[in-house]
């Protein structure tokens, strides 16, 4: 009887007053954080139902009828060869440039996202700011500017008529790169500012030289995050389309996937337009699932 009593619970009637006003505060904030929550998300899901709407519309184009009884446009490509022809030359040419837009693109970016991630120096946020002109600069002024500089200026026009630049596929991968090239940097940054500079660290204490631990140490433990973004600036170059319409033209030799969905919509080929359309979203959805799986980061400041 004593050791119950000893163990019993004991509540005054001020205690149980307490609990109560606790659990009511409880509840209170639970539902606060409710409307809260609800408010915010109301808006995330409605953006998201707008989106959606946008690629449930490009995903059933292709298959409705262009005119009233008529055939739809898939129906239509598969009778027509020529277009059939043009809309896998446009392809072949955009996945080969892209291709080695993005290996550039690597390639530049790879010490210059390095440098950005690691080292502080005089005038840094100049360079940082200068590095993200050509995403937030509209890729047509990209364009103009490139022309104005192979036409204009001595340097541009030497190395044009020794190379070749301008109406060509040099030319389209040049208007890739001016463009893509920037969101490369900004991935791979984001891909090193992940790796703990204690690790390169560790590996110059024990006798390694700068480029044995860059090669050996940062790019194993950042290699998810560059295959990411070397998937996004793939996806960004392949469907650059201002840029190269100006720098390279429309010639059938230097027509890509996004020029070719302009010029038959000018033309009136719908169905070659609504093919390239659901084209390019499949490409662009396929590459956004491969940057989320590899671990890519969401945001590049």
């Amino acid at each position: 009887m004593d050791s119950q009593r000893r163990f019993a619970p004991s509540f005054s009637p001020l205690q149980a007053g307490e609990g109560g006003f606790l659990l009511e505060a409880l509840l209170t904030v639970r539902r606060s954080d409710l409307w809260f929550a609800g408010v915010f998300l109301s808006f995330l899901f409605l953006y998201a139902g707008f989106i959606l709407t946008l690629v449930i519309a490009d995903a059933l184009l292709p298959f409705r009828p262009i005119e009233e009884g008529g055939a739809s446009a898939v129906a239509l490509l598969w009778q027509e060869e020529e277009s059939r022809k043009s809309l896998f030359n446009a392809f072949r040419l955009s996945l080969v440039t892209s291709l080695i837009t993005a290996c550039l693109g690597l390639l530049v970016g790879l010490p210059a996202a390095y440098g950005l991630s690691r080292y502080r120096f005089p005038l840094y946020s100049l360079i940082d700011t200068l590095v993200d002109i050509p995403i937030v600069v509209p890729p047509l002024i990209m364009g103009l500017t490139l022309l104005a500089v192979l036409r204009q200026t001595a340097i541009g026009t030497a190395l044009d008529e020794k190379v070749g630049i301008l109406y060509s596929p040099k030319g389209i991968v040049l208007a890739q790169f001016s463009v893509a090239s920037a969101f490369s940097v900004r991935a791979l940054k984001a891909a090193f500012d992940q790796v703990n500079p204690r690790f390169e660290q560790v590996a110059r204490s024990l006798g390694a030289s700068p480029f044995y631990a860059f090669f050996r140490v940062t790019l194993p433990l950042a290699k998810t995050g560059i295959l990411a973004g070397f998937v996004m600036t793939w996806a960004r170059a392949m469907g650059e389309f201002a840029p190269i319409l100006v720098v390279a033209g429309t010639n059938p030799d230097t027509t890509v996937l996004p020029v070719l969905a302009f010029l038959s919509m000018s033309a009136g080929n719908i169905e070659i337009a609504f093919a390239v359309i659901i084209f390019m979203v499949i490409i662009a959805s396929l590459a956004l699932l491969v940057f989320k799986k590899l671990g890519g980061q969401g945001y590049i400041w």
